[in-house]
């Protein structure tokens, strides 16, 4: 599918009086309301106004439509049909199970256009499905994770598109996009990675506060400056494989070496996360598993 080519200026509303960008969001779950906080921090980082992003929001989830609005000025509609008036840029956050029946009511109502643009958070439902349920508009798939709303997380998109890239760049450090559908549905899985890592911290953290002296705060500041060390030591050097910088660091002889060696191998533990990452792929190809978008 060829990417975009019309002009995000004027598709999200940007016009020569500078209105504001308007980005409609059909469903405000956990994982849209993290995307939108990101993005309204971002802006506000680049020096743009609050003004200059309106947030239109479907009518459900109370709780989060009227904290978006208290804290960002999101406008809150009676309808999702409402939304699709209002903007022509639509977050589409509902959970997979729920698509076809959106669709099929904007579709009734005759509330989409070629000039709409979906950008749709959800696994498992592959584009071409995505592009028949919400004809005529544009439709692309993107996938972030909670941590969004720290401003640090990546965002995948499939296909590559300008207009996505302009829109949701300010919410993220990188956007990283796929020319391939079955590449972008196995990288939603390096969301699944970011919990595991941090329930491996649990175990570790219940384990140095075994050691006598040591309190809970300061093992787990002891684990996240391990943490920000490694990230650090495979940003300053992105051409070397992580594990030939595991093993400069366990040299022979010593107990970083050791616990590698333990660690790896046929039963190790590196295998085990692997294993499960094979499992997981598996179902994803065989469409046997949607995990939601919230």
């Amino acid at each position: 599918m060829a990417s975009s080519t019309y002009s995000s200026t004027s598709t999200c509303h940007r016009e020569s009086r500078q209105p504001p960008t308007r980005l409609g969001v059909l469903g405000v779950g956990e994982l849209a309301e993290s995307l939108l906080v990101a993005l309204a921090r971002g802006c506000q980082r680049e020096g743009r106004s609050r003004h200059d992003l309106e947030f239109h929001l479907s009518p459900r989830n109370d709780v989060r439509s009227h904290r978006l609005g208290w804290r960002f000025g999101a406008i809150r509609h009676a309808s999702n049909v409402a939304v699709c008036e209002s903007s022509l840029c639509l977050l589409v956050g509902v959970r997979p199970e729920q698509l076809e029946a959106l669709a099929s009511e904007l579709r009734e109502s005759h509330a989409l256009s070629k000039d709409h643009h979906l950008m749709v958070l959800a696994a498992g439902v592959p584009l071409q499905q995505l592009q028949r349920w919400f004809a005529p508009a544009r439709v692309v798939r993107v996938m972030t994770g909670l941590a969004v709303c720290e401003g640090q997380s990546a965002l995948t998109l499939y296909p590559e598109d300008p207009l996505t890239r302009d829109l949701l760049g300010p919410a993220v450090r990188q956007i990283i996009a796929f020319d391939d559908e079955a590449a972008f549905e196995a990288s939603m899985l390096a969301v699944c990675v970011n919990a595991w890592q941090m329930a491996q911290q649990q175990a570790l953290l219940d384990w140095f506060q075994t050691v006598p002296g040591m309190s809970g705060p300061q093992a787990r500041l002891l684990l996240m400056a391990q943490l920000r060390d490694a990230l650090a030591l495979m940003e300053a050097h992105p051409d070397t494989p992580p594990g030939e910088l595991a093993s400069r660091i366990g040299t022979p002889g010593t107990w970083t070496a050791r616990g590698l060696e333990q660690l790896g191998g046929k039963e190790g533990a590196h295998r085990q996360w692997q294993h499960v990452l094979e499992q997981l792929r598996a179902e994803i190809e065989q469409g046997s598993v949607s995990p939601g978008s919230e």
